[in-house]
C-alpha cells in the first residue's frame, strides 16, 4: 500500500523559508520552527518507510495513523500559508527587519 505522504513535501520547504525569511518572530518561535521541521523530518521518513510495504503487511493502526498524519499535514500548511500571505501583505519586502515586528 502506498502511503502519500501528504503535504509534507512541501511543508517542509515552507518552514524552512519562515527561518530564512526576515521576520522578527516571537521569542522563541524559531526554535519551536526548528523542533517541528524534525519532527515533519521524521513522520515523513516513516510515512516512506510504511509506503514501501505490501498492503497486507501494514497493521489497521498503522494505516489510522498514515492517515491521520497525512491529513494534519494539509492542515499545517494552510496554517503556515494563511501565515506567509498575510504576513507579507502586512510588511512588504523592503520593510521586513527588526524594526517591524510580528510580535504581539
Amino acid at each position: 500500500m502506498e502511503f502519500a505522504t501528504g503535504a509534507l513535501g512541501t511543508l517542509l520547504p515552507k518552514l524552512g523559508q519562515l527561518l530564512q525569511d526576515e521576520y522578527n518572530l516571537q521569542e522563541g518561535a524559531k526554535k519551536n520552527i526548528e523542533f517541528l521541521t524534525r519532527e515533519l523530518q521524521s513522520i515523513e521518513a516513516a510515512l516512506c518507510s510504511v509506503g514501501e510495504l505490501p498492503p497486507e503487511q501494514v497493521s489497521e493502526l498503522v494505516k489510522i495513523w498514515a492517515h491521520d498524519a497525512r491529513e494534519l499535514s494539509y492542515d499545517m500548511e494552510d496554517i503556515v500559508d494563511t501565515f506567509l500571505c498575510v504576513s507579507r501583505a502586512l510588511i512588504p519586502q523592503a520593510k521586513r527587519s527588526p524594526k517591524y515586528s510580528l510580535r504581539r
